[in-house]
């Protein structure tokens, strides 16, 4: 199997940014059915240690690996993921590592509590690739356009106008060459930078972990005080992020009030988060095909009017002049 979790190269074009993000929706796949294989072992009656020997073994995530071995060498599973996290930058592995950590403060089963864990992990790689396979329209259509200026000027010199000499012979040709240049540049970056937005969303924060945690840590028969602490404790341990406290807390008084189990309210609400957030997803991928009309309006058709038409204008009438005198 293959290992993931490395560093893509110091490199930098459109095949690189593409395989970089092939390997991170492989990493997120990989995340989600390792921590799977451990929620069946530890079902079968494997012991932690023993399982995430064997997974370790068995994944193709480096991060994984390197926390089966650390565990194998006697550091505290929390710890070990913790740290993962921290090397990977990875919200799935902190997810990881403050779920792992609840459910054995918390004294909670393992098993279940990971089988969630997956679940949230398997939603955010959708998440991903939905909003990935969505921008790959408007992708190919910018860097498409984003080409038109220098069409223009190769489609001039097929008919045999004299654009260099036209672009580079004057003041004014050089004054059309810098301002179509940098308007090529600046509707590349800005198409980019919105591009590159819209794909952090999916790779963001793991959407309902702090019910997650939650409802872990009161699987595990604490009062909410003492469960609420813990989950805080755990997630400033790990860095993790939460989505929106203020839910958490309506949720808990729901279950309050009504004096139903928090446990099921809770794992409920973090399914419709992340079911919240695919959508979200979903509609900002939609609503970038039309906001990159910006850049094509602002940018590069101005570029294209400088590089490619001016020129040819500026051309017939130079060898028009010449022709009369």
């Amino acid at each position: 199997m293959a290992e993931h979790g490395r560093r893509p190269p110091a490199r930098t074009g459109t095949g690189v940014r593409r395989r970089a993000r092939a390997a991170r929706a492989v990493d997120a796949d990989e995340l989600a059915e390792t921590v799977e294989a451990l929620a069946v072992l530890l079902d079968a009656g494997v012991s932690p240690v023993s399982a995430w020997a064997y997974v370790g073994e068995e994944s193709g995530h480096l991060q994984l690996r390197r926390a089966a071995a650390d565990i194998a060498g006697g550091i505290v599973a929390g710890d070990a993921l913790a740290a993962a996290a921290a090397r990977a930058a990875d919200d799935g592995l902190r997810v990881l590592a403050a779920a792992w950590t609840v459910a054995e403060e918390a004294g909670a089963a393992l098993a279940p509590a990971l089988r969630g864990v997956a679940e949230a992990l398997r939603d955010r790689a959708e998440t991903a690739r939905d909003i990935d396979a969505s921008l790959s329209g408007p992708r190919s259509t910018a860097r498409l356009t984003g080409w038109m200026p220098v069409v223009g000027l190769l489609m001039a010199v097929g008919m045999g106008i004299d654009v260099v000499g036209t672009l580079f012979g004057s003041a004014v040709g050089w004054t059309l060459v810098v301002g179509g240049a940098s308007l090529m540049v600046a509707g590349r970056f800005w198409t980019r930078r919105m591009v590159s937005r819209a794909i952090a969303r999916g790779a963001g924060a793991v959407a309902g972990t702090d019910h997650e945690l939650m409802a872990i840590a009161l699987a595990g028969g604490g009062s909410v005080a003492d469960a609420r602490a813990l989950v805080d404790r755990a997630l400033v341990r790990t860095g993790l992020r939460t989505s929106d406290p203020a839910s958490l807390e309506r949720v808990l008084r729901i279950s309050e009030r009504a004096g139903a189990p928090a446990v099921e309210l809770l794992l409920a609400s973090a399914r419709q988060e992340r079911r919240s957030a695919r959508a979200s997803g979903r509609a900002a991928a939609s609503a970038l095909a039309v906001r990159l009309l910006l850049p094509l309006g602002v940018c590069v058709l101005p570029a294209f009017l400088l590089l490619g038409v001016a020129p040819v204008v500026l051309g017939l009438l130079s060898s028009t002049v010449g022709g009369l005198g």
